[in-house]
């Protein structure tokens, strides 16, 4: 069976931008179009999450933290307001052509639909913990989840990742 890695990804910066007003606006001084709902793009050094209606994640280099948050601010203007919360969540990174058989163990929603791909979001729940899904590509998924949960559901998946990569094809 495919093998698979389950590890926490190098830190990154990670702001909330929350836009109440003109989103076309929004995306005009971005110069980058927002991802629709459940939707993930990158554009140049930036990959925007859509989170939850009204509200997305942007996520840059740690290196680029200041300058990012002043950019985004500049973008967000008057239509909405940026909050650097680079410390609020941890990403775990899950590579391998499995992934999906990993977040069916687990987890409350069907992770193997064909539409569950590259660019597509999702917050659930897994092993009875709040997670939001960023599919990177076919072999690797993004997990954001608070710290305090990271160390239990990296154990859970490295557990079943293991049963995964032993079970005959």
């Amino acid at each position: 069976m495919d093998r698979l890695t389950v590890q926490v990804a190098p830190r990154e910066a990670l702001f909330w931008l929350e836009i109440w007003g003109d989103c076309a606006a929004v995306e005009t001084r971005l110069k980058a179009p927002l991802p629709a709902p459940c939707r993930a793009t990158t554009h140049g050094d930036v990959r925007l999450i859509w989170w939850q209606p009204g509200v997305w994640l942007a996520r840059l280099r740690l290196a680029d933290q200041a300058v990012g948050l002043a950019r985004l601010g500049a973008a967000l203007a008057d239509d909405g307001a940026v909050s650097d919360i680079s410390g609020a969540f941890t990403r775990i990174t899950v590579s391998g052509r499995a992934w999906r058989d990993l977040l069916m163990i687990g987890g409350v929603f069907d992770a193997e639909a064909p539409s569950f791909g590259p660019g597509s979001v999702a917050g659930t729940v897994i092993h009875h913990l709040p997670v939001h899904l960023d599919v990177i590509g076919e072999t690797q998924l993004e997990a954001y989840i608070a710290p305090s949960y990271v160390a239990d559901l990296l154990e859970r998946w490295t557990t079943v990742a293991g049963r995964i990569a032993a079970a005959p094809s």
